[in-house]
């Protein structure tokens, strides 16, 4: 299985899991289950709705312990919540990546004019609801080329999720054991006795970067800063 940092998951959670449509169900949770082209599981991320909020609970990586990802459109900030270290990491939530996000526009890399074509695949049920399937070419401006991505997908007019999502390499992303009903506020807000880390999970403290002569002594230039020196 590739093992991902924090920020790639935080990415690639919200890449799959906002939708370009509001569903008539607001309240529910659910399992995201990541498949190889050969549908074996790869590993499977716990899912909360709640009035426009978000939780994702992402299991452990091989470097990496088990995180959280709170998202807060209400206040505009999210969260990402290391659960072994018992720490949080705060940012404001970017209404533009949303924005993008929603239009099918994936926000890991810096993109020029995006434009997204649908096509009707026809009806299709999934996890007994019933679906439209139709086919997604996003095409994208990065440095001065256009790159199109295409995906298959299955919306439920229920769910804010799309209830599966296939790539062109076969991997896909499935939402299963659904349910629907009132979900804990608690679950939307920072566990107590958390406490608010600088940096990300996953990244580097700056303290623990090596000093100038250690840096001098790799070969750095004499006198080249550290990022915030």
């Amino acid at each position: 299985m590739k093992v991902l940092t924090m920020s790639c998951l935080a990415v690639a959670v919200l890449w799959w899991a906002v939708a370009a449509r509001a569903g008539s169900v607001s309240d529910y949770a659910g399992d995201m289950v990541s498949l190889d082209a050969a549908g074996k599981v790869e590993n499977t991320s716990r899912l909360f709705f709640s009035g426009g909020k978000m939780r994702v609970e992402i299991p452990a990586q091989e470097d990496m312990g088990p995180m959280v990802l709170i998202l807060r459109p209400d206040r505009k900030v999210q969260w990402m919540v290391d659960v072994a270290a018992r720490t949080y990491f705060e940012q404001p939530l970017d209404e533009k990546a949303l924005a993008d996000m929603n239009r099918g526009v994936a926000p890991s890399v810096p993109m020029g004019e995006s434009t997204v074509k649908e096509e009707p695949l026809g009806s299709e049920k999934v996890n007994g609801y019933d679906t439209r399937k139709k086919r997604v070419t996003v095409t994208s401006g990065i440095m001065g080329h256009a790159q199109a991505t295409v995906s298959t997908v299955w919306t439920a007019d229920e769910f804010d999720v799309p209830l599966r999502e296939r790539g062109e390499t076969g991997e896909t992303e499935e939402f299963r054991n659904i349910v629907v009903g009132a979900q804990s506020a608690a679950l939307f807000e920072v566990p107590k006795g958390y406490t608010r880390s600088k940096n990300m999970p996953g990244m580097p403290d700056m303290k623990d970067m090596p000093d100038m002569k250690t840096l001098e002594g790799m070969g750095m230039p004499p006198g080249m800063k550290l990022p915030g020196q």
